[in-house]
């Protein structure tokens, strides 16, 4: 399989390369009224990480004071910081109630809002910290680290662009020298989202001007050549690649994020086995990273392992229950394996929630004509072709189910134009023979089966019909 089709189900397996988590809350809006001493140590002790020591004294200042923004925003930063962070957001937005004008209680906001999952309410603060402050920094970065997160690869790589581009200009200034971490940040990122748009000679060529900003940061670099190895992967140079990923592992050992990018390498290089190890690595240093379950799964299902694949992708689903990529990959291996109740056990709370999903609806089609409800498979799989009328999966499935049901007639015009989507395809020559033996066409089918097992010849349904053809 070509590294570049990872990208369908490797959306999220990468992210950790890359991430550039915000600095915490704790820069200060101007303090209001004359100095209070206790007011000032608690700062200090803010500054210095001590929050559980700075609490009890805010909670004192907002006693004697009320709901004043500064000490609002102290308090709220400490709830954060020992994760009472409902109570974090009610406070930073009493805050920015009381001054609505202050954007770093609108970038805070920003970042309680990314933290709880509201992306988009996020996305509105962080425009909201910009428009109030152009040159606010960490919101323009949070902003386009979170078009990343949401997909939205072209979004994030004009945000960077223009960010990279404007501080390409200030550092020319005397005394911008000062920018070139700052510069290599915005770089990483943006050859990352490079990378994910498939766009990857460019994305390596900003790598390379991140790696000269970065110096000597062991950490920013070993970012970089992670996402730097992706990208060679990208352009099917696996050995580079591979080196390059040892290569930050090298400065960055104990990170689960470049363990993770080896793994997904090795994986895409056609070497499964291989690529076991280094993804148990990443669990063992991070168990929450459930992009590399779902890497470790596809890797275990080449190397034979199907019942451990399935066990990682029902680790997956218990963190996030509506996570796409997990519930098709584990409908598809259910099926595989003949389990089709539970396929569509798999499949049907997600398009409750998602009921136009394709991929969805196309496994959910294939596990009801498993379980020999063929009308409801063709009704299904009927819906998913007039979402996608061109997509080769959904057409030679409903195909498959239409000859099941003795419609081979009609089948046929489905299967010859999914065939012109994916020509060659084993998977389409195997329902295309078999609905051209449904229609007596057995020389046609002959031919027709024997290349889908000469593109994959442990095909059992092809070699399941070619052996009927023969009796």
């Amino acid at each position: 399989m070509a590294f570049r089709l990872a990208l369908a189900v490797g959306r999220v397996y990468t992210q950790r390369a890359m991430a550039v988590a915000p600095p915490p809350p704790t820069a200060n809006p101007p303090a209001q009224g004359r100095p209070d001493p206790e007011l000032q140590t608690a700062v200090q002790y803010l500054r210095a990480g001590w929050f559980d020591r700075a609490e009890p004294i805010f909670r004192s200042a907002h006693g004697r004071y009320g709901d004043r923004p500064d000490i609002l925003h102290y308090l709220a930063v400490c709830l954060s910081q020992r994760g009472a962070l409902t109570d974090a957001e009610t406070l930073w937005r009493k805050a920015l109630a009381k001054d609505p004008n202050e954007p770093l209680l609108s970038y805070n906001l920003g970042l309680m809002a990314r933290r709880l999952g509201r992306l988009d309410e996020a996305a509105k603060r962080f425009r909201d910290t910009i428009r109030r402050a152009p040159t606010h920094v960490e919101a323009r970065l949070a902003l386009a680290s979170l078009h990343l997160d949401q997909g939205r690869f072209a979004a994030a790589e004009r945000e960077l662009s223009e960010f990279a581009h404007n501080v390409d200009r200030a550092i020319q200034q005397p005394g911008g020298e000062v920018l070139k971490p700052l510069q290599a940040r915005a770089r990483n990122m943006l050859g990352h989202a490079l990378y994910r748009l498939g766009h990857y000679s460019p994305a390596i060529e900003v790598l390379d001007m991140a790696l000269q900003d970065a110096g000597d940061d062991a950490a920013r670099r070993g970012q970089i050549m992670g996402d730097r190895a992706l990208a060679l992967g990208g352009l099917n140079h696996h050995d580079e690649a591979i080196a390059e990923a040892e290569g930050a592992l090298a400065i960055a050992p104990q990170s689960a994020s470049l363990h993770h990018v080896l793994g997904f390498i090795l994986y895409f290089a056609g070497r499964p086995s291989d690529a076991i190890g280094p993804i148990q690595k990443a669990l063992e240093l991070d168990p929450t990273f459930t992009p590399a379950l779902k890497t470790l799964a596809l890797a275990q299902t080449a190397a034979g392992r199907t019942e451990s694949a399935i066990e990682m992708l029902h680790r997956a689903l218990r963190h996030d229950p509506m996570d796409r990529d997990a519930i098709l990959q584990l409908s598809f291996l259910q099926i595989e394996r003949g389990r089709f109740a539970e396929a569509t056990e798999t499949l049907e709370p997600f398009l409750k929630v998602a009921p136009n999903d394709v991929r969805a609806l196309s496994n959910h089609g294939l596990a009801l004509r498993g379980l020999k409800r063929n009308e409801e498979a063709r009704r299904t799989l009927k819906r998913a072709s007039r979402l996608a009328p061109d997509d080769p999966l959904v057409l030679t499935n409903l195909g498959a189910v239409l000859v099941d049901l003795g419609r081979a007639t009609e089948a046929r015009a489905l299967h010859e134009h999914a065939l012109r989507g994916l020509p060659g395809d084993p998977r389409l020559l195997t329902n295309y023979g078999t609905c051209l033996v449904a229609l007596g066409e057995r020389e046609r089918a002959r031919e027709t089966l024997d290349a889908a097992l000469a593109g994959d010849p442990g095909n059992k349904d092809a070699l399941a019909a070619r052996a009927a053809l023969d009796a």
